[in-house]
């Protein structure tokens, strides 16, 4: 891997961020929105619910940002390249498919933690809420799960993307949101019938925010679950960057780079 080639997509990243407004929406105000639906709500029913609703919706919605920032960054900044007819310009330079992956990838990560600190501390001034009352180390290792796992599910649609084109591009930015009934975050996975709750607990999701509300009770990290949550996400990534790779080497092949649509 050149690192020169990774730094050069990552200033071309950050050009098209720090031009493009819709781009520190995504950052501070699509989150921030989020979170004021949330705590508002959660704030009116806490009356009726006790304040450990407050731990469910409000450090539901703060985490969840690792994985939909991680997940869209490496769609969307991929889709850049679609809509601008770059990609035969991409991919006939030194570019390889292992320094895009990286350098989207990494890009992601700096924007995850850019809103998940925006929208800590809004939670902290607005609803005197505090996620890092479950420990600096338990939050981490939960943000990396879901970080891994938003990587997983990016991967996995800018595969299909390069497979099938830009008619699959609303997977950009809906799929996260279709996993996340299964993935307890607003709740716990007993509060589902039988049948979903098989479903839910083959998505590591479901494990890294059961984790975050025992931290949040006990102060401790559940590393059963945590373990478990890597155990999948290693062995999902593995196989979405298998199909990324022959999905791409499937685009060059029928000359998809090149095709307008």
């Amino acid at each position: 891997m050149k690192w020169y080639v990774v730094k050069g997509l990552l200033l071309k990243y950050w050009y098209i961020t720090k031009n493009r407004l819709d781009r520190f929406f995504d950052i501070f105000y699509w989150p921030l929105i989020s979170l004021l639906i949330w705590g508002f709500t959660t704030y009116y029913i806490r009356d009726f619910a006790g304040s450990q609703i407050l731990l469910f919706f409000i450090g539901g919605t703060v985490l969840w940002v690792f994985l939909q920032r991680a997940m869209q960054d490496i769609t969307v900044y991929i889709l850049e390249d679609f809509w601008s007819w770059n990609l035969y310009n991409v991919f006939s330079s030194t570019v390889t498919w292992k320094e895009l992956l990286f350098a989207v990838v990494s890009f992601g990560v700096i924007r995850s933690i850019i809103t998940f600190l925006f929208l800590a501390i809004v939670a902290i001034l607005l609803f005197a809420f505090n996620i890092f009352n479950a420990g600096i180390i338990a939050i981490s290792l939960y943000a990396l799960g879901l970080l891994v796992f938003g990587w997983v599910i990016g991967i996995f649609v800018s595969a299909l993307l390069f497979r099938y084109g830009l008619k699959i591009q609303v997977f950009a930015w809906s799929f996260a949101w279709l996993l996340q009934p299964f993935s307890a975050v607003f709740y716990p996975l007993a509060a589902m019938p039988n049948w979903l709750q098989i479903i839910s607990s083959l998505f590591p999701t479901t494990y890294l925010f059961e984790g975050m509300r025992y931290s949040m009770d006990t102060g401790l990290i559940h590393w059963n679950y945590f373990g478990i949550a890597m155990i999948i996400n290693v062995i999902l990534l593995g196989i979405v960057i298998w199909f990324f790779k022959i999905s791409l080497d499937y685009s060059k092949k029928k000359g998809l780079l090149t095709r307008r649509e």
